[in-house]
């Protein structure tokens, strides 16, 4: 039998469904070149995701393989000509990753090719719909469930030589981002191995510390396919950790269900609440200038390396929507554009979180206090020095009053409830 399998965030060997029965199959690898997802995408996201697939067509040559490559709209093409009794995709929650099965399930039934849709994260959306209220039912609903074994890494692949006219996957030179981030699947694994053996111990006490460094980074890879959720929920006992990676399997699942969030507060009451608009502050907050110290240090890190501490996400979407009274959707499709790890139902997710107005939620009254915040994470400034040298002397005052804005803007959010 000869099967197509499309990776699109898969570009690793072991636990990939996508070489499951490469035993006895001839399976062409292929990747799908989709403008809308280059548009879409920053430039920090890209440059370390197309040198993942270029290190991963390596990979394959190894084992005799090769990494098709074609624009999306050539798919038919590749199909009369490569002749697979069977594609098999991987899909996930994103509106766009579902557009794009659509059409690749109407290539194949206009050829009669069987279509096989795999999912490779924890909980596969089989419901009827989405009926949790909160992570913590969630939670407790899966948090003992047997997620399956591992798949073993292929040792051989046979692949037949098609002749088709293939495109290059583009090189952006982001050289910082290369070198901070970009890593072998052997190397995540042992990335991994090292968090374990080193952190995971104390993972709870230290997490939420951003000057110690004691995250695992591991939505990076997650992000760009290294290491599968399953290898790593299978491999950890640690509950502070699993209830991470169970959190974005949540957020995954709610964004399925809920496809109109990626524009909409999952709270109708939001739907019509009138945001501010300061171009200005919205420009100051983008390039770290608000006058407050974390903030501005998150938004700066985000900036230099297209990465922010978790704890330190929060407070600076707090701010943003909370003190500056901005319409979230910026400040998520800033994160969106210049996170090496960009996820879109991790992202909305835990806007909407912070915000108030999402499935499991924040209260709108929780505002977190950047400097109260700091004075419990960074208490020496450490985090804070190391994008802001001058941090004693800092020319910027804050742009707003902390107090005032936080009650104008809960006085501004009681009047929905009140409706």
């Amino acid at each position: 039998m000869r099967l197509i399998s499309i990776f699109s965030r898969d570009f690793r060997l072991l636990d990939n469904k996508l070489f499951e029965g490469y035993e006895n199959n001839e399976i062409i690898p292929l990747f799908l070149f989709d403008e809308f997802n280059q548009i879409e995408h920053g430039e920090n996201l890209k440059s370390l995701f197309f040198k993942t697939i270029e290190n991963f067509e390596e990979e394959l040559k190894k084992l005799n393989s090769h990494l098709y490559k074609i624009k999306l709209e050539d798919l038919g093409k590749f199909l009369d000509i490569s002749k697979p009794d069977v594609v098999r995709v991987c899909y996930d929650s994103e509106p766009r990753t579902l557009q794009r099965i659509k059409f690749i399930e109407n290539e194949c039934l206009k050829r009669n090719i069987k279509i096989e849709k795999v999912y490779q994260f924890l909980i596969e959306p089989k419901f009827e719909k989405f009926n949790f209220v909160s992570f913590s039912q969630f939670y407790r609903t899966f948090k003992d469930k047997n997620f399956g074994k591992i798949i073993k890494r292929p040792k051989f692949l046979i692949t037949p030589k098609i002749t088709f006219n293939e495109i290059q996957i583009p090189k952006i030179n982001n050289e910082k981002i290369i070198k901070l981030y970009f890593k072998t699947e052997e190397e995540v694994l042992k990335h991994f191995k090292k968090f374990k053996e080193e952190k995971l111990e104390n993972y709870s006490k230290f997490r939420d510390y951003p000057y110690l460094n004691w995250t695992s980074k591991l939505s990076i890879y997650f992000r760009m396919g290294l290491i599968s959720y399953r290898y790593v929920i299978n491999n950890v006992n640690d509950e502070t950790f699993r209830r991470e990676i169970m959190w974005s399997e949540f957020f995954r699942l709610w964004l399925f269900y809920n496809q109109e969030c990626v524009n909409l507060e999952y709270d109708k009451k939001w739907r019509n609440f009138k945001w501010d608009y300061d171009e200005e502050k919205f420009n100051a907050w983008k390039e770290g200038r608000t006058g407050y110290l974390i903030v501005d240090a998150g938004m700066k890190q985000l900036i230099e390396e297209g990465f922010i501490h978790n704890r330190v996400r929060m407070i600076c979407a707090s701010f943003l929507i909370k003190n500056l009274h901005i319409d979230w959707r910026l400040g998520e499709r800033w994160f969106y554009k210049n996170l090496v790890d960009a996820d879109l139902s991790s992202n909305l997710g835990n806007w909407q979180w912070v915000g108030g107005f999402g499935l499991d939620k924040a209260p709108y009254f929780r505002v977190f206090n950047p400097e109260i915040q700091r004075q419990k994470f960074d208490p020496n400034f450490e985090y804070i020095k190391t994008y802001i040298p001058n941090y004693q002397n800092y020319k910027y005052k804050p742009i707003v009053d902390f107090y005032e804005s936080r009650k104008k803007f809960i006085n501004k959010a009681k009047k929905i409830y009140e409706l």
